[in-house]
This record gives C-alpha cells, structure tokens and sequence, in this order.
C-alpha cells in the first residue's frame, strides 16, 4: 500500500490495513479499553479475527504456536502499562528459539512520561528480549513501523519485533503532513551481526563458499560412518526438512536431531537415530560417538545436546583414529563453538547452502553395514518402559506411548505441545515424529506453561489438525486459565495433564542431590477434570493403568476444547546420559527445567 492512499485514514485504520497486507488472519492478546481506538478495526475485523487471551504471557504464547505451526509471524497486541511487562517471557522465549512475532504495544492516553503511576518503558524492557523494536512517535512514521517489524520477524534467521505507539496515534488522520513525514521516515532493515547473506564469503567470492561446499562433500563422500545431528535451524528454512530427507536419502545416512529439531526429520524412517543429548536415546548418543563425521545441521550444540563435551563425537575427532571432523552448517556465526568447535563451518541460508551439498553427493555402498550397526543399538538400548501393574495408576511413559500409539494412523494430521518438565522428556523421548510441526516445544528457554496456550495458537494455524497439549500439573497451573479462552472460541484442543504431584520435576532433585523433601513436594493433587468441566469445557480422569487406550479413545474424539487428568505414578527421575554412551550409564538426574 503506497503512503498517499492513507490520506483520510485513522491510525487504527491505517494499523488494520497494513496487517492485512501482510496476511495477517489471527491477533491475540490483552489490551486494555483506553487504546481501543488503535486497536478498534482490528476487533471487528472481517479478515482478522481477534482471539482475547486471558493473560498477556497466554498471548504471547498463543502467537508462538501459531508462527511454529506456519512459519508467519504470529501478532499480539497488549497496552503499555505494567501488563504488558507479562510479554517479556514469550518474547524472550520466541528470541532463543527463532519464533518470528510481531508485538504491538499502545500506549495509554494517561501516560505522562513522568515515571508515574502504572508507567513502564516496554522499549527498555524489550532491548534484550526482542530482534528489532521501535516507538512510533508520530502517526507518519506508523506505516513503515509496521513493515519493518514484519521483515525484521521473518527473513533468514526470525525473532520477535516490538512496536510501541504513542498515544494519539490511533485516532489522528493521516493527512498532508503526515504524507510528508512518512517519506522522510527511514526505517531500513539491516542484518544482525553473525547472520550471513546467503553465500558470500567475507571476501564478497561467491565462489569461496561454493569451493568450501565441495570439500565438504568430498568428505562426506568418503566418509564410512557419518551422522547428521538437525537442530532447529532446519525447521526455521524453507525447504529445510526436504533438503535434508534428500541429503539422509542419496547419501545413506541417518540423522539425528536436537529437541527443536523434532520433526526436521521422520522419526518412522530406519535411518531416524531420534533426540540426541542428555535425555536422549542412548543409540543415538552411541552412533554420534562412533561416527568418523559428524554434519550439523542448522543445530545448536548446547550443553543439553552434548552433555560431557569430553566424549562427545570423539571418533570424528580422533584424526588417528580415522576422524574426519565435524562440519557445521548454519546461518548464524555467533551461534558456533560455544561448546563444541567444529572443524569445518558451512556459513550460510539453508536454503542455498544445502541444494548445493546434495548435487555434490555420491551414494556409498560401504554404509549398508553403519546402518546395520545402528538397527543392532536401537534394539540392544531402547528406551526403557516402566512395567504397571492392573489397577495400579500409568507411568508417564505409558501415557505417551499409548497417545503415540492411538495417533500413528494420524500422525500427518497430529500436532502436539509440551511445555518445559519431565513431560517434555518424555514427550520427546515415545512420542515420534514425522511432519514438520508434529511438536511445538519450547527449547532454549524452557518456559513453563507454554503448551496450552501454544496448543491454542497452533489449532487456529492449522485447523485440520488434531493438537494435543502435553503438560505437567505444576506446569498447566500457571496457564490454565487459557482453558477459558479455547472454550469461549471453540478452539478444538485437546490436554493431557500428567498428574502426579506440584513440583515432579524438582522433588526428586531433592532427594537426590539434597536429601531434602520440602521444597517442592506435595502430598496433594488438584482434580484437573473437575477444574475443566467448572470452566465448561469436557473433562475426564483416569486412574488405572488398564483405563488409559479407552481414556486417550474418548480424549481424541471430543469435540470442543477437553482435557484428560491422569493421575500418573509418582515419575522416576529421568537419567543422564552424555553422547555416547547408553541413557542411564551416567551418573545424575535431570532437572527439566
């Protein structure tokens, strides 16, 4: 939309047009009733709909899900008042895990720039949660504050962008001096440090990465036991997943992925080694640690994914011993060798850098017996599965691993969320994945209550979906409340609320570590069903063992928002296991935290 064509219009209108430039077709958020003439078209909206949270943070979530089920950004909008300091944890969260969003905050008429009353710089707060953020002034400097929010959320590497009008803004009309001011605006969208541009080498050679993407294929050629570890940067890529099914396919060779990189890659396929790390499948720690290459793929090697840096991927390290090193692909430097250097770095957008890589590859007949070896550890160390006895109440695992069960029919058309806990291990662990957005998970940050409202944002995304939010009972406490808000929307999410008792995460750490057993524990539990029904939405317990397939039956088939309570054993800690050698071999517990 051309600036002249804005003459006449409010800033609220001008807001609600450019949002629905950029296809924009959901909103959610919490502002409140004194920036209704921002914000005003946008709630009666024909091609927007707008989704009221019941909590800012629930928003902000909500706008996560719905940018990881698409890709798009997801747009929240909430008031600069002490409300909106709520938004500091989903943008934090969207910033370390690549979530583009967009948040804009109106400021409230009262607002007096005096440190007053209910006055909070949001601009302060977000300098270190956000991408880019800007304050609009001036009604002229509104339209391209909107543009350039959106091209700074999505590009080559996305993140969440703040826009914070003024007061004002929303009922003053655009006329000739705001058509003037607007052309004077400059708002130019600039590259972060780090983030390569495609693939130019420092130098400005085109031809220096391509020679870089040769030697590196030469390598993989002649490598005998390679691994690709996929993280997030696959799913963040357009393309990113089917350049990398066609990478594992041509070249034989199985991949593992990170937490975020769940779904990068179809966990029902033999070459899938699923999760690596510290929660990880201990095969796939175990084939990391034998490989003679290591190939990383848009993948943060952190301290969960490597655990004991000191054997992690030693093979390919050992130049004595045949290692031919690691090679990491991605598109951002400053994300590179925090904890494991890699010999070889591929820096660049996925998207060029991978099409090039696979013309290079060459099938190796030598494989056939690496990917024999790795069938022989997924049957010699599989997750281990908790044995219940009749009446007895489920293990955790078995939950998941009915869910999984009972949705393998459906797995295209099954999305689930998790928030951060023992649940999003074991999730992680019996859940398999196989489409890109088969789990939204918070990774980097691990935000508690990030499921549920997640859940809501990915079903309105992506209404052909089954979405099932997976979430501990401490966990759905601090969101539930969003319960309310799929019901009044008829958002047709499904929950599954792991119940053994508050803090089954950080009890078992007590007594482990600590020897102590007050912090956290509980010898009480809440009835979640009965907590749903009181909201209107349908709710169901189950208690036994020999209950769950019929319970997750009944779950799956709902119609409208329902929630299942399943009071679970008390959990086991979930064991260490560093790369390399079988889960449970080390020794320690997991926090989850």
């Amino acid at each position: 939309m051309e600036n002249y064509d804005l003459l006449g219009l409010s800033g609220g209108e001008i807001l609600h047009q450019h949002l629905i430039s950029h296809g924009v077709d959901h909103v959610f958020g919490h502002p409140r009733a004194a920036v209704l003439s921002l914000f005003g078209d946008v709630y009666k909206s024909p091609v927007i709909s707008f989704i009221p949270s019941r909590h800012e943070r629930g928003a902000g979530h909500m706008a996560e899900g719905y940018a990881k089920a698409t890709r798009r950004p997801g747009v929240v909008f909430v008031g600069t008042d002490p409300r909106s300091s709520n938004m500091v944890t989903p943008m934090l969260d969207g910033l370390l895990n690549r979530t583009p969003m967009v948040v804009i905050c109106g400021q409230a008429p009262d607002t007096k720039g005096t440190d007053g009353y209910q006055e909070l710089s949001i601009i302060q707060q977000a300098r270190a949660c956000t991408k880019w953020r800007t304050s609009v002034q001036r009604l002229g400097q509104l339209p391209k504050a909107i543009d350039a929010a959106f091209a700074h959320a999505g590009g080559k590497q996305p993140g969440p962008t703040l826009v914070d009008i003024l007061p004002g803004i929303g009922e003053s009309v655009f006329d000739s001096h705001a058509l003037q001011d607007s052309s004077n605006v400059s708002l130019v969208v600039q590259e972060l440090n780090g983030l390569a541009r495609g693939c130019i080498s420092p130098s400005g050679s085109a031809d220096y990465m391509y020679e870089k993407i040769v030697r590196v294929a030469a390598v993989i050629n002649q490598s005998r036991t390679p691994v690709i570890c996929a993280g997030n940067g696959v799913l963040a890529t357009a393309r990113g997943c089917k350049l990398l099914s066609k990478i594992s396919r041509k070249a034989q060779i199985p991949v593992a992925t990170t937490l975020l990189g769940l779904g990068s890659f179809d966990e029902t396929r033999e070459e899938a080694l699923h999760m690596i790390g510290i929660h990880g499948a201990p095969y796939a720690n175990y084939a990391i640690r034998n490989a003679d290459l290591l190939i990383v793929v848009g993948a943060t090697l952190d301290e969960r994914a490597v655990g004991n840096s000191v054997g992690f991927a030693a093979k390919a390290l050992d130049k004595d011993r045949g290692g031919r090193g690691i090679v990491h692909f991605d598109i951002n430097a400053e994300k590179l060798g925090k904890v494991i250097q890699p010999t070889e770095i591929i820096l660049g957008d996925l998207s060029e850098t991978l099409p090039i890589l696979i013309s290079l590859l060459t099938p190796v007949d030598e494989r056939d017996g690496w990917l024999d070896q790795i069938q022989m550890w997924k049957k010699e160390y599989p997750f281990q599965m908790p044995v219940a006895r009749a009446k007895n109440r489920p293990h955790p695992e078995q939950v998941v691993a009915e869910l999984n069960r009972q949705t393998t029919p459906m797995k295209s058309s099954t999305t689930v969320t998790t928030s951060i806990g023992q649940h999003q291990m074991w999730t992680s662990q019996h859940f398999r994945c196989t489409h890109p957005h088969s789990l939204i998970t918070s990774g980097s940050f691990t935000t508690m209550g990030f499921s549920l409202p997640a859940a809501i944002g990915a079903k309105l995304a992506l209404p052909d979906q089954q979405v099932i939010a997976m979430d501990g009972d401490a966990s759905f406490c601090t969101t539930m409340e969003e319960l309310i808000t799929a019901l009044q929307h008829q958002i047709q999410i499904k929950v599954i609320v792991f119940n053994s008792r508050p803090g089954g995460a950080l009890s078992p750490a007590e007594k482990s570590v600590y020897g102590i057993n007050i912090c956290c524990d509980s010898k009480s539990s809440l009835d979640f069903d009965r907590l749903a029904r009181s909201m209107g939405c349908q709710g169901q317990r189950c208690e036994r063992v020999e209950d769950l397939p019929h319970a997750i039956y009944w779950l799956l088939r709902c119609r409208g928002p329902a929630l299942l309570d399943v009071a679970t054993s008390e959990p086991e800690v979930v064991p260490i296991a560093s790369s390399g050698t079988p889960q449970g071999t080390d020794v320690g517990i997991a926090y989850c935290a």
